[in-house]
């Protein structure tokens, strides 16, 4: 039997953590629907699954499936916030048996004790090499393994080719460089479109969309273990630096950039008002199923020299709760999501990419060089790893509307944020 509860959702890039923890309302189940398979449980005899709205439908797919083969009774829920509403469930005990959360929050609930130490499992797994290394390192805390990737979301530059074409840029050669990038921004800016744009008011989509260029360059954003903003190195400030000049030097973007949201920036490149952005896995799917009006391309986010690139990990890693009486059940169904059937007959359907490296061999993925786009951008991209990701939301987009107002130099915004993070490190 699987029970369908569905809520209220987030749909940026980095779902839940966008919100800088917010309160929203908790979970509220509007939908309920049973599947038998020849079983009759409750929901309290059934394995309990939280997804974000994300992936709520692959997930609820796959505990059909999963129920039909082993006749455990699955049910899946989608919490309005999942970080609040986990939160609340963990304080008052009564948290699900598995989540599927946003995997940049992983090593915060592994440190709290949330979170079942999985090393031993995932050791075992024959596949356990083909996941990517910035997934996994926020899978971990401490050298423990408490999740494992699941639904992978990774940042690339997306680009209008039709506008390409009428500016006389090559519609299959979208730039490498930031040179390149600039060029191409400049060509494609006229009274009705922007070269480029980015959601300066959104903490979340920044972090997605822009932190690439920092990586690129060399630079970092936290310390690898987390303890330290890495902001006012040089090679941030240059990558500041670069969208600061893209509004006031290039003129390639709004001047009133510091106000566009993660979707008003996605509606302007639907609307083909803007060239080129940066977006997420689901906007390549939209590519590839022809969502868009108009002929769209997708690209490694520029680097320097082309020589080196990055990409921001993103989307969810399946974690088992520590104290559920269901751990070989809840196990199963945590491999059973990371399987074949899973990862690519549902993701993909839904236009995501697998986890496992080894699963883009197949027809879907094959047909499609866009998805091989999304394979290269796995292999190099990361996260910033911290036990308090959500806390960093505000001076990080202090220090971006400070630089992009011209209000503080770009040095000068990211020494402060560094400041400030680094105080809400150590407390």
């Amino acid at each position: 039997m699987v029970i369908l509860a569905r809520g209220g959702g987030n749909t940026d890039p980095i779902g839940d953590a966008a919100d800088g923890g917010a309160a929203q309302e908790n979970t509220e189940a509007v939908t309920e629907e049973t599947t038998d398979g020849g079983n009759s449980a409750d929901s309290g005899d059934s394995l309990e699954v939280w997804v974000r709205n994300s992936y709520f439908d692959e997930v609820t797919t796959a505990a059909a499936d999963f129920t039909e083969k082993t006749g455990i009774a699955v049910t899946v829920s989608e919490p309005s916030n999942m970080s609040d509403d986990l939160a609340l469930a963990l304080s008052s005990g009564d948290a699900p048996d598995i989540v599927s959360i946003d995997c940049v929050l992983v090593p915060y609930y592994a440190s709290i004790g949330a979170l079942k130490d999985i090393t031993t499992e995932f050791a075992a797994l024959e596949y356990k090499d083909t996941f990517s290394g910035g997934l996994l390192d926020l899978s971990t805390y401490e050298g423990k393994q408490y999740a494992v990737p699941f639904a992978p979301d990774v940042s690339v530059l997306l680009y209008n080719k039709d506008i390409f074409e009428a500016n006389g840029l090559d519609p299959e050669a979208p730039p490498k460089t930031w040179e390149e990038l600039i060029a191409a921004a400049q060509a494609c800016t006229s009274e009705d479109v922007y070269g480029y744009m980015f959601a300066a008011s959104d903490a979340g989509g920044m972090m997605f969309t822009f932190c690439p260029y920092i990586w690129c360059n060399g630079g970092e954003f936290t310390s690898e273990d987390g303890t330290e903003s890495m902001l006012n190195q040089p090679e941030a400030v240059e990558a500041l630096q670069l969208i600061t000049d893209m509004v006031y030097e290039y003129k390639v973007t709004p001047e009133s950039i510091t106000s566009y949201d993660w979707t008003s920036t996605e509606d302007a490149f639907k609307a083909q008002k803007a060239a080129m952005i940066v977006q997420g896995s689901s906007a390549v799917g939209n590519i590839v199923n022809g969502g868009y009006d108009f002929n769209a391309g997708c690209a490694l986010i520029p680097s320097p020299d082309g020589s080196k690139y990055a990409s921001f990990s993103g989307g969810d890693s399946i974690a088992i709760l520590a104290d559920t009486d269901k751990q070989e059940e809840a196990w199963q169904f945590v491999q059973y999501c990371l399987s074949k059937e899973v990862q690519v007959d549902q993701l993909a359907a839904y236009g995501n990419i697998p986890s496992r490296s080894d699963l883009f061999e197949n027809d879907i993925f094959g047909s499609h060089a866009e998805y091989d786009v999304l394979r290269q951008a796995l292999e190099v991209g990361e996260a910033p790893y911290s036990l308090k990701y959500n806390e960093m939301y505000t001076p990080w987009i202090d220090a971006v509307q400070f630089a992009l107002n011209q209000e503080k130099t770009p040095e000068e915004a990211f020494a402060d944020a560094k400041e400030e993070i680094d105080a809400l490190l150590s407390e």
